[in-house]
């Protein structure tokens, strides 16, 4: 009998059973702890434990009523069961339950945050592709600009040799053709140019993708410079979003003494290793070093894209674009 007891207070599970007059026959040390908590003195009685569970103490918390799930002052949760046995010689008992669900709690409640974060990620996602074709017409509007400086610097190299060299006709009127491509190229690329102010235009763009940008320090007033600044912001925000998950954007300027120099961060995820250039970042490089800019990305100890940008005066006909 000593060895059954002792078995039986053994068992990780907290137990009783009360027989048929409701008197507590058997329970085991566990079950004697708990019982404790719920009524000083102990329980003697079925009446007694069911009355506990209905009206726990305050230092015993209800979770779940319905799945009869407490948490008790040493930090554990308890669910608690009931159920009705009957012995071979026909005696009944009732046999109370109370089994640790503590870590099954803890892990339902990461759950549960990890689909309130992959909910809130999805609505982003949402909103980044609602965003998509006007991320991809700015893609196109870059690559014709791309096109444009590369035409452009290709007639002018062709001029200088028909000039240098004596040519015949055919060359020069082939020469002027080369004119005639890269003006309607670059007419096409000026009917596209945004006609808003380019870093509050990116800013908006930036804040339709759930991302807020935020500038300090002294902004720089030629139009050359801000349109390039709002390309980096442009393509930091959708990173950020895609990548980081963060929802918050950090501009600074501040003045060189021969440039003026940007940086950008966000708020969210650290990189995990070592950025490498895709199409949109590669394309960012190869505008500001054609503007005779510098550019350096930073992986650790978190994301920053850094720029270096010359000041140069603008032509007379750009003013009117500031």
């Amino acid at each position: 009998m000593d060895r059954i007891k002792e078995s039986f207070d053994s068992l990780p599970i907290a137990a009783c059973f009360f027989d048929k007059n409701g008197v507590v026959r058997l329970i085991n040390r566990r079950m004697l702890a708990i019982t404790n908590w719920l009524q000083k003195g102990g329980i003697q009685s079925l009446a007694e434990m069911q009355s506990a569970l209905q009206a726990p103490p305050a230092s015993v918390c209800c979770l779940d009523p319905h799945l009869r799930i407490y948490r008790f002052p040493d930090g554990t949760a308890l669910r608690f069961a009931q159920e009705q046995i009957t012995t071979k010689a026909g005696a009944r008992y009732t046999q109370i339950t109370a089994a640790d669900v503590t870590e099954l709690i803890q892990k339902q409640n990461q759950l549960k945050a990890e689909n309130a974060k992959l909910e809130k990620t999805n609505e982003r996602l949402r909103r980044l592709l609602a965003q998509m074709p006007e991320i991809i017409r700015e893609e196109e509007t870059l690559a014709m600009k791309l096109r444009v400086h590369d035409d452009i610097g290709h007639s002018i190299l062709a001029t200088r040799r028909v000039l240098l060299q004596n040519t015949d006709q055919k060359e020069i009127r082939a020469t002027a053709a080369l004119w005639e491509q890269s003006i309607s190229v670059l007419y096409r690329s000026s009917q596209m140019r945004a006609q808003s102010e380019p870093l509050e235009t990116a800013k908006e763009r930036a804040e339709k993708l759930g991302v807020r940008v935020l500038l300090a320090g002294d902004e720089p007033r030629t139009q050359r410079m801000r349109a390039l600044i709002a390309l980096a912001i442009s393509e930091c925000a959708s990173n950020c979003v895609r990548h980081a998950d963060g929802t918050e954007l950090y501009v600074c300027f501040w003045q060189k003494p021969d440039c003026i120099a940007v940086s950008l961060t966000n708020n969210g995820a650290a990189p995990k290793g070592k950025i490498t250039e895709g199409g949109g970042l590669s394309m960012l490089r190869q505008r500001i070093e054609e503007s005779g800019g510098k550019m350096e990305i930073q992986s650790v100890p978190r994301f920053k894209l850094m720029l270096s940008l010359q000041e140069k005066e603008e032509a007379a006909h750009e003013g009117d674009d500031r």
